[in-house]
């Protein structure tokens, strides 16, 4: 093919040299023509040394710098065959423009020649295209389209490489300072994504929408596109976001920028977290997220992996509609770290991913927590813990769940006077040290060491607010419930009250029906019994049995104390009945009930004996 294309400039030549001057007209152009069909040739025989060689040194820097820039010249679909030139514009004594048809095409190109210097030599310096698409005709410089043929290539050679160096010389400068900022792990990361099912491919067939100083290329992949956006930074194509659609979920990236605002917020927290500073955490978190939960924890209760240790596992990426998840796999976790976007002001603002919530995962259960429930949980309890060792009524009611509330704290005639009396020996006055956290559905279990015992402050979800509903305590021979328990001390401790007061309407109404008939219906007065009531109720809680109707309360023990029985009348707690113990003989024990009925009795029988006298 070479031999004959020189054979066929030489029979030209000698065929021009030849003619008389008066038909030399058909050689007039002869020239151009070398120069045009030299350059075909070439690009036909995929010859890029002669292809250099016709051409101007712009035109190799920019359309021929590459090995491969002879294989994607098949991109632009040049015609083949015969040159023959259509109109001559000498714009310089050493550059001409030149409207050649080529081959069978109806199509005409138009070259811009430039004479070497120092040569009469004639090359290439650009071909001009026109496109035409949707009705609008435009004309791009070969030289502008093949230069972002090479730009693509060469980006994917450096992302292929995944080499840092090399992936941030094809982006632009803000592009490459977002790249710079990430750990390599995560570059390596978001690289291998983007290349996908194309690291094994060496054709390049881009199809390519380009202005002045922005460019679109779409680039055909195994399950889909990829998308690169151009833009000219000092007169070199630079990559300034790319997105690949793919038919695979897992292989889908909406956007680089976006891909690396992401990994770099969830980098950036994890450093800030693990350094426990919170001023930076600030930055990078959701402002609601940092105020609630974050600003007041201890955020060491609740380990999370470095970024550099993250970036190590087999994290994974999604990102959806400006949500992202980033998924960290430790040994017994898997970790999500949620984010949400955050657009720019303006086209000239990038957009911000800031973090709203973590979520750990149990590999081996079925757990669930979020560390701001977890957070919110800790800080609830101390300060419930707090209220609730100074007697704070009116913050206890307002940290505790309705049911909570109803029971024990909006209980009538419970105030803090009330509150103060009640005894709560195993809540110790000392700040819980929090140990573990139980999710279970919308109800919440903080472990606690507080002073020299283990509790269990169980909150509930109610209506959107984490709020305490009870505290278990490690007690023998009753229930364990803070609530339980309570429930049963206000009615007694109301009671003991009355009854040292000798308030008999308030006595009324904390009796059973039986105990109202047999003694308060019966006299105006307290019958005194022989024993001081008070001193017994003070004993010790030591024993709570219960049923669906009545409850027995033991107060210290076999030699000094009380029991009581409790039993329940229109949804109410009220006293029917109480043992008061001296001792361990029976004549050491007297029955509230029966002790009051003899003496009212024998008050009955006095004032018999007094009226016949």
């Amino acid at each position: 093919m070479k031999s004959t294309r020189i054979r066929r400039q030489f029979l030209l030549t000698l065929s021009c040299l030849a003619l008389p001057v008066a038909a030399v007209s058909g050689c007039a152009n002869f020239q151009e023509t070398r120069a045009i069909e030299a350059f075909t040739q070439a690009l036909q025989e995929e010859d890029l040394g002669d292809l250099k060689k016709s051409t101007s040194d712009r035109f190799e820097q920019k359309a021929l710098r590459l090995s491969e820039s002879i294989e994607d010249f098949a991109v632009l679909r040049l015609p083949q065959g015969d040159v023959e030139v259509l109109d001559v514009e000498d714009a310089s004594d050493t550059e001409k423009r030149v409207t050649v048809k080529i081959g069978k095409s109806q199509e005409k190109f138009r070259y811009r020649l430039l004479r070497e210097s120092g040569s009469r030599k004639w090359v290439v310096d650009d071909i001009y295209l026109r496109k035409k698409k949707d009705g609008v005709v435009s004309t791009k410089p070969v030289t502008e389209l093949m230069d972002l043929v090479s730009t693509v290539r060469e980006f994917l050679t450096a992302w292929s490489s995944g080499d840092r160096t090399e992936i941030l010389d094809v982006a632009t400068p803000q592009l490459g300072e977002l790249l710079a900022s990430l750990p390599r792990p995560y570059l390596n990361y978001l690289a291998n994504r983007v290349i996908g099912d194309r690291s094994s491919e060496t054709k390049v067939r881009p199809e390519a929408q380009m202005d002045d100083d922005v460019a679109v290329v779409r680039l055909p992949r195994k399950s889909g596109q990829m998308i690169i956006s151009f833009e000219k930074t000092d007169g070199h194509w630079l990559v300034s976001d790319l997105a690949v659609e793919s038919r695979k979920d897992n292989q889908h990236v909406s956007s680089v920028v976006q891909f690396a605002t992401v990994l770099d917020s969830a980098a950036e927290f994890l450093d800030a977290y693990n350094a426990r500073d919170k001023a930076s955490l600030a930055t990078v978190t959701d402002q609601s997220f940092f105020e609630h939960s974050l600003e007041p924890a201890k955020l060491e209760t609740v380990p999370l992996p470095t970024a550099e240790e993250a970036a190590t596992s087999e994290f994974q990426l999604k990102l959806e509609n400006g949500i992202a998840d980033f998924l960290v796999p430790t040994k017994t976790e898997l970790i999500k770290i949620s984010l949400s976007r955050i657009e720019g002001e303006d086209a000239a603002t990038q957009d911000r991913y800031l973090v709203d919530d973590v979520t750990l995962y149990e590999l081996d259960g079925n757990e669930e927590k979020r560390l701001s429930a977890l957070f919110l949980s800790h800080a609830m309890v101390e300060l419930f813990s707090e209220s609730l060792s100074l007697r704070d009524l009116q913050s206890v009611r307002l940290m505790s769940t309705p049911d909570f509330r109803s029971r024990i704290w909006n209980q009538p005639g419970m105030d803090e006077r009330l509150l103060m009396r009640l005894p709560m020996p195993e809540i110790e006055n000392a700040k819980p040290q929090i140990k573990t956290t139980i999710f279970m559905g919308s109800v919440t279990e903080v472990t606690v060491s507080q002073g020299s015992r283990y509790l269990v402050y169980v909150l509930e979800d109610s209506n959107g607010q984490l709020l305490v509903d009870d505290v278990l305590m490690p007690v023998v021979g009753r229930p364990n419930s803070l609530k339980t328990t309570l429930g049963a001390l206000i009615p007694l401790y109301q009671f003991a009250e009355a009854l040292q007061a000798g308030d008999r309407p308030q006595l009324h109404a904390l009796s059973s029906q039986d105990l109202n008939t047999t003694v308060w219906h019966a006299t105006e007065q307290v019958p005194l019994i022989g024993v001081s009531p008070g001193r017994h109720l003070q004993a010790p809680l030591t024993g709570l049995e219960q049923n669906d109707r009545q409850i027995s309360l033991q107060l210290g023990d076999d030699t000094f104390g009380a029991r009581i029985l409790l039993t329940r009348e229109d949804s109410r707690l009220v006293v029917d009945d109480i043992r008061f113990i001296s001792g361990p003989e029976v004549r050491q024990r007297v029955d509230l009930k029966e002790a009051m009925k003899i003496e009212i009795a024998r008050q009955r029988g006095d004032r018999r004996v007094q009226s016949r006298n």
